[in-house]
């Protein structure tokens, strides 16, 4: 029998063994909590992305909240933050629950501030508007952005803005004007598959309500008003005309692209070209447009005056440089039209040049969370596209990498100086390649997954392509574009723009050139929203500490790759309209009904990493089709019919597992049906593109657009179709 005693030691050894088995979790957590303690000087470059993660919450639900939860959630941390203000890791969690409301609350207000009208079915009519913005494809017709005064037959509010393609080459649109146009115009499309691109999302921030096209050139009734918005559109939009006539081409359009950031003129072949060989970046005008135009200009500034012995000594130059390079960048800003990208780009040559003009320091990291800070609470929307993404993680890899001790060696190894000019001059050659390779390598990297994610591709022989074009871009195209500018206004840009075009030349004949090597672009499956996500943490974890504890975002980017091709992919996609399909066959591949509309079935291809054309993927041989419809039937696999018509759905509906009806199917057919699963025009319509996938238990899960959307506000609201109007035939 146990004494007292003995049961007293008994649970303290209980209690020992408890503790030596914790001991371990009880080290992880104190090592983790010094050494977030230790970097509280890096505590600031968590504020964007805490803010971010804010944003992608309001954003990642999947109804409105209430306009009031934004600026309580803000209040109630606030109030939190100011009560633990000095107490450590309260203080700590405090802040960072305020950052994750404010960006809440920041999407929400933005939200609402952009809320305008959006078409919720196709109009014909038309329209007097004023002319916000025109660009030129590369087929010749015009995009034409309108802010309507009055539409024909309008039952609703006016849309604030639509956009429309002019395909008559007599048109002559000037920004400003007013104008008289007879089109069609629809409401935004919707992803073309669930969790596809939202393109209806992407344009209700820019107040977008309407796309479509116009019947017939436009009558021009007013001319444009005296003010600076349209001063500043007419400007850019004569700046592009003149790059594009004065150099022609492809490259006059890519010149245009880097000047004033209007794109839709570059051809196809040219932006295929530059996408496959690792280039696409250079049509954004970014950090390395921004660096190389206003350190360009500060250059230039400072060399001039530092030839006049007298202002030299006796003034700051420097300053004054850095004060014409803030002014010119802010110019160039200007006329690009202001992308995430240019916008990030901006904010950080700003703060570098303002702190020459104070004689202060530039903090590089600091001065990427100050842009990031800056863009997000701008637009917060920016935080889903891929510009704002591979943006920042381009230039946050970079800083990273330069910052660290190894890095820093290195360069100050490369540049040391050697004897004799010879040597000096292939040092520089040398260095200047090295520093293209080690940037490009470094910011492939941090880009290439995201690029990966967005856009189902991977450019392989980027590196090759950048070591070839970059220097012609730093060298010729970029210092003849800010020479082209300066000479503008006095007409004398020609023998510029001639610069500019033949180095645009030799960057295409070098994307051309490693665009034809075999593999240079590979379509991949596209990713699940978590691999993007533990990609997103383990990255930043890496760059923005600076202790060996960074390195525990080693494991959240293995677990992102790992979990990359991980994500099911459907059996069976239905487009919104019904008149496309696939089905997923047992070689695992899709297989449509049609190659037609194109664009949707390259997406789908594209989304399943199938480097397929659609027309070689359209009626495969499991597919029997004949007048009234089509039918899979693949051995081992379920039937699916596909009915264009009434007639065909009894017999679908007696031998299909799965019956998708073009046409409403009736209530009573419906109900006697014997199909496992039956969708018809009403469903699509109401529910926007279907996928379905085959569950291990025989069972059929369907996921639609409008489940993976939502209830926003830029979806459109279907209403439910009466019963009388399903048993008829009609369309809705």
């Amino acid at each position: 029998m146990a004494t007292a005693t003995d049961a007293e030691t008994e649970g303290a050894g209980n209690g020992l063994g408890r503790g030596a088995a914790l001991a371990p979790f009880h080290t992880a957590f104190a090592y983790v909590l010094s050494s977030f303690f230790g970097e509280s000087d890096r505590w600031f470059l968590w504020s964007p992305v805490l803010l971010g993660l804010g944003i992608a919450a309001y954003f990642g639900l999947s109804f409105e909240p209430p306009f009031w939860a934004g600026p309580c959630a803000v209040f109630a941390a606030g109030l939190w933050l100011a009560l633990a203000v000095r107490r450590g890791t309260a203080a700590a969690i405090a802040a960072a629950l305020f950052c994750i409301a404010l960006g809440f609350a920041l999407a929400s207000l933005r939200t609402n501030i952009v809320s305008a009208p959006v078409l919720q079915k196709p109009w014909n009519g038309a329209i007097e508007g004023r002319v916000v913005e025109v660009e030129r494809t590369d087929k010749g017709a015009l995009s034409v952005t309108l802010q309507p005064l009055t539409m024909e037959r309008m039952e609703t509010a006016l849309p604030a803005r639509v956009r429309l393609q002019v395909r008559f080459p007599e048109a002559v649109i000037a920004p400003g004007e007013t104008i008289r146009i007879r089109g069609r115009l629809m409401p935004p499309p919707e992803p073309v598959e669930p969790g596809g691109f939202d393109y209806a999302r992407q344009v209700w921030f820019e107040r977008l309500g309407g796309v479509g096209f116009a019947f017939a050139a436009p009558e021009h009734l007013a001319p444009p008003p005296q003010d600076w918005t349209t001063a500043l559109a007419g400007l850019r939009h004569r700046i592009t005309a003149r790059v594009q006539d004065g150099i022609g081409g492809a490259s006059g359009a890519i010149a245009a692209a880097l000047i004033t950031g209007e794109q839709r003129a570059i051809p196809d072949w040219a932006a295929d070209d530059l996408r496959n060989a690792g280039l696409a970046h250079v049509l954004s005008i970014s950090g390395l447009h921004m660096v190389l135009f206003g350190g360009s200009l500060f250059w230039l500034v400072r060399a001039a005056f530092a030839l006049i012995p007298g202002v030299a000594l006796r003034y700051p130059i420097k300053k004054w440089g850095a004060a014409a390079a803030l002014l010119g960048s802010t110019g160039y800003l200007t006329i690009s039209g202001a992308q995430v990208a240019t916008q990030r780009s901006w904010i950080m040559i700003a703060l570098m040049f303002v702190a020459i003009l104070f004689d202060r320091p530039a903090l590089s990291m600091r001065n990427v969370a100050l842009a990031a800070l800056t863009v997000l609470a701008w637009q917060p929307e920016s935080l889903l596209g891929a510009s704002f993404q591979m943006s920042f993680a381009a230039v946050v890899a970079l800083i990273a990498f330069y910052e660290s001790p190894a890095a820093q060696r290195f360069t100050s190894a490369m540049n040391e100086r050697g004897d004799g000019p010879v040597v000096a001059g292939l040092r520089f050659a040398f260095n200047h390649l090295a520093g293209i390779m080690l940037t490009t390598t470094v910011a492939g990297f941090a880009t290439g997954a995201f690029a990966a994610y967005h856009f189902d591709r991977v450019a392989l022989y980027s590196m090759a392509g950048n070591l070839g074009a970059l220097p012609i871009v730093s060298v010729l195209v970029m210092p003849a574009a800010l020479a082209a500018l300066i000479l503008m206004p006095l007409g004398l840009e020609r023998p510029a723009l001639w610069v500019m075009g033949k180095g645009i030349d030799g960057m295409l004949w070098v994307a051309h050139q490693v665009s034809g090597w075999s593999g240079a672009d590979r379509l991949i499956a596209s990713a699940p929203l978590i691999s993007l996500a533990l990609l997103t943490l383990g990255g930043l974890w890496l760059a923005l500490w600076r202790g060996s504890w960074r390195f525990a975002g080693l494991a959240p980017l293995i677990l992102s790759l790992a979990l990359w091709g991980a994500g099911a992919r459907p059996d069976v996609l239905v487009d919104r309209d019904g008149t496309l399909a696939a089905v997923r066959g047992a070689d695992g591949l899709l297989g449509l009904t049609s190659a037609k509309p194109a664009y949707t079935a390259e997406q789908w291809l594209k989304h399943d990493g199938d480097a397929r054309d659609p027309k070689a993927a359209a009626r495969p041989a499991s597919l029997h089709c004949d007048a009234e419809g089509c039918v899979w039937r693949e051995e081992g696999r379920r039937v699916v019919a596909f009915s264009e018509g009434v007639e065909a759905l009894a017999e679908d509906c007696a031998k299909a597992d799965i019956v998708i009806a073009a046409v409403p199917v009736p209530r009573r057919m419906r109900a006697r049906c014997q199909a496992q699963l039956v969708i018809d025009r009403f469903d699509l319509w109401r529910n926007g593109a279907v996928a379905l996938y085959y569950e291990k238990d025989g069972g059929i899960r369907m996921v639609t657009a409008r489940d993976e959307r939502g209830s926003r506000p830029w979806v459109q609201r279907q209403k439910t179709a009466k019963p009388a109007q399903v048993e008829t035939a009609g369309n809705p």
